[in-house]
């Protein structure tokens, strides 16, 4: 035991807030198996970010035949440990197929996930007719580099702009869809692509991490020293209140307490509304700058699903769960906006890896795979 709390103070004491903000990225590769792959043919997009960074990513694509054939149930295999290699490298190339699906969503994971923890969320979206891209931050899966929230910001705009690039995957709208940690990077991201984002879907997310660790005993005090902040609360205002946003949150979530879920919702539901500066240290959705967001139009499409028992990582295990991100989908596709601009000129090059028990191979050709 006291080995045990002496390597956890060492990593803490080596790594520093990295390692509680984003604990999965500092998991052995050893342990990082892509486990309980759908049965849907995909890609591997790799993708190169500004600074250099490869993101081992996983895309969903749209075909003749996925838009055709018809929902069922979702089972997916869930023990790693059992078979480490359990699915076959089934893939696709993009078709105009993709570009008469109901959406493209982005998927970011959670910070005790890797984005192959997403493949029931994946499959889930794609029987709703959607294209689903799972991106993997820098430091998680396979990708390389070390988490930041400078870095995580970076690597979810360098996925936007892959988006952009391919004209069949930015014909439809683009949905932003986050767990936890990939709440905060759902929102910002939006934040920061108000005109590209067509929707935002959170679950059991916060309003900042200085404020998580408020409610820590002892350490409370200290939360002014956090350098990973990712304060959602200021950012929902820069998202229009034409965006419909959709929040759920797990009322027994036992690692985010709710009352920040709950927090959030109601910065949400303020958006649009006018803001005195005099009073701004006291209203908790202001942000640090002197921009002000009115709009005549007050949120309307906002919706805020609250699941009784249920805690942070059992989400996924509830029905209700996939019930409302489904309704979301069709709401928002129901009266399909104008989608976003595809960005051609800057078309991204198509890199490709590929995994291999225990391996990662990379591929820069395509057409050598």
């Amino acid at each position: 035991m006291a080995r045990t709390i002496r390597e956890i103070l060492g990593l803490v004491l080596r790594y520093g807030q990295r390692l509680l903000v984003y604990p999965a990225a500092f998991e052995p590769l050893a342990y990082r198996i892509p486990w309980g792959m759908p049965d849907i043919p995909y890609m591997a997009p790799l993708l190169k970010t500004p600074d250099g960074i490869d993101l081992t990513c996983y895309l969903f694509p749209q075909t003749r035949t996925s838009l055709t054939s018809s929902c069922k149930e979702v089972y997916i295999y869930s023990n790693p440990y059992d078979n480490p290699s359990p699915f076959v490298d089934e893939r696709v190339e993009l078709t105009e197929a993709a570009a008469e699906a109901r959406a493209t969503v982005i998927v970011f994971h959670g910070d005790l996930m890797h984005n192959y923890h997403c493949f029931l969320t994946a499959s889930v979206l794609h029987q709703m007719k959607c294209n689903v891209f799972l991106l993997s931050y820098r430091g998680y899966g396979f990708s390389g580099g070390k988490p930041t929230e400078a870095g995580l910001r970076i690597d979810a705009q360098t996925a936007l702009d892959y988006i952009l690039s391919q004209p069949y995957l930015a014909h439809v709208p683009i949905i932003v869809c986050g767990h936890s940690l990939g709440g905060g990077v759902a929102i910002d991201l939006a934040s920061r692509n108000s005109s590209r984002v067509a929707a935002v879907m959170v679950s059991n997310t916060f309003t900042s991490i200085p404020d998580i660790v408020r409610t820590w005993p002892i350490v409370g005090p200290l939360s002014f020293i956090c350098t990973q902040k990712w304060r959602s609360i200021d950012k929902l205002r820069l998202i229009p209140t034409t965006t419909p946003i959709l929040m759920i949150s797990g009322r027994r979530d036992d690692v985010i307490p709710v009352q920040l879920m709950d927090k959030l919702w109601q910065a949400a539901q303020k958006r649009g509304l006018p803001r005195k500066s005099w009073f701004r240290w006291s209203v908790p959705w202001s942000a640090p700058d002197d921009t002000e967001t009115v709009s005549d139009v007050l949120p309307e499409h906002d919706k805020f699903v609250m699941m009784e028992y249920v805690t942070h990582g059992s989400i996924f295990d509830c029905r209700i769960y996939f019930d409302a991100m489904i309704k979301a989908v069709e709401a928002q596709t129901q009266n399909r906006p104008h989608p976003a601009q595809a960005n051609t000129a800057n078309r991204i090059p198509d890199r490709r890896w590929r995994y291999q028990y225990p391996n990662v191979i990379i591929i820069q050709d395509p057409a050598e795979a």
